[in-house]
């Protein structure tokens, strides 16, 4: 009889280890405590270690579809003088493209369906044994060879392990959201690249992404702080800072999803037989669009380390001693984009900011099956 698995949100990470897993012959299980997976309404970038995955999984073409790639992230102004401009090319042919995170969310979930993994929703984890458990709401234990925590950075898993977390919320947030794009500006070529606005006096952002042919996705920063991050979101601020722009900020959602950054560091991201990957184990702030690609390079690597060596607990350790050091330079640098995206008095020079553990990390792929 195969090996079992027990994995905690069907989110981006856990969907990937659960396919790899069943993928690789085990009998695999995701609980889920909503009615139906989902994400929320927004864009995602995804760099080379993001589509590898993607690759290895069978959907990259289903995600690549309609999707946006462009050659230039540029840096204005609030009212539009450009200040900067980086060829995403350029960093050793690098490829970054964007989507909705639901075309993401689809693609994963098809994927893990082909491959037999089992979604249980309204079924919410509490907690789970070391021994080899995971235990939902109502005191229900799922016994498993493998358990995995991929409910985000609120891991009702991880807390129930006791393992020691830095977890640091800063000043900063956003609202992201997705607006159609017919009522974005259509003339000139800058409207086709990332365009990230700022305004140095109120410290406010937006930071403009095509996410394809139909929908934009845009990200509108301020410290927490800021009367215009008050809900319902008045557009009035946003369109007197940021003149260009007004077309897309003049009608606004009244409630948008507003989140705080946060970065979380953990002593350890196994305990036992159970296992704790993307948020839950290592979030970052949104700086360098590497959270999802992070996450889906680490949890297909976490699938095959526990299945190659034979044990789970001796490849969960195997697993963090090899991807963590990228991992965690990948979350340094993330960390330190904060500064560079939201400066304020005194802020430290970011010259050369992301730097190489950024490259490495979005080249970084785990190694095929077998070799």
């Amino acid at each position: 009889m195969g090996k079992s698995a027990e994995i905690a949100g069907a989110g981006f990470a856990g969907l990937t280890v659960a396919t790899e897993l069943a993928r690789l012959g085990w009998r695999v299980q995701v609980h889920e405590s909503a009615d139906r997976p989902r994400t929320f309404g927004a864009g995602i970038f995804l760099w080379d270690n993001g589509l590898h995955v993607l690759r290895e999984l069978g959907v990259v073409d289903r995600v690549l579809a309609g999707c946006h790639e462009p050659v230039l992230w540029e840096e204005r102004t609030a009212t539009g003088e450009r200040i900067g401009v980086r060829p995403l090319a350029a960093r050793g042919g690098l490829r970054l493209v964007t989507l909705p995170r639901q075309r993401l969310m689809d693609a994963l979930l098809a994927a893990a369906g082909a491959a037999g993994v089992r979604v249980r929703t309204g079924s919410r984890a509490v907690g789970a044994d070391p021994a080899g458990a995971l235990v939902t709401a109502g005191g229900r234990r799922w016994e498993a060879d493998l358990v995995v925590g991929a409910e985000g950075i609120r891991s009702t898993l991880r807390a129930s392990l006791g393992v020691p977390t830095e977890h640091v919320v800063f000043s900063a947030g956003a609202c992201r959201l997705l607006v159609p794009r017919d009522r974005a500006p259509r003339a000139g070529e800058m409207w086709q690249c990332y365009l990230n606005f700022s305004d140095s006096r109120s410290q406010r952002r937006v930071l403009y992404v095509p996410c394809g042919n139909d929908v934009l996705y845009l990200l509108l920063g301020a410290e927490h702080t800021d009367p215009a991050l008050r809900r319902p979101l008045d557009p009035a601020p946003w369109c007197a800072t940021f003149p260009p722009l007004r077309s897309l900020l003049s009608e606004l959602p009244a409630t948008p999803r507003f989140d705080r950054y946060e970065a979380l560091r953990l002593t350890t991201w196994s305990v036992g037989r159970v296992g704790l990957v993307g948020d839950a184990a290592h979030a970052m702030p949104p700086t360098l669009g590497q959270g999802a690609g992070t996450a889906l390079a680490n949890s297909l690597a976490l699938a095959r380390s526990v299945d190659e060596t034979g044990d789970v607990v001796a490849g969960l350790r195997a697993w963090e001693a090899a991807q963590r050091p990228v991992v965690d330079l990948t979350l340094e640098e993330s960390v330190r984009g904060v500064s560079f995206m939201y400066p304020g008095p005194g802020a430290p020079g970011l010259d050369g900011w992301p730097g190489e553990a950024f490259r490495i990390a979005a080249h970084r792929v785990p190694p095929r099956r077998g070799g």
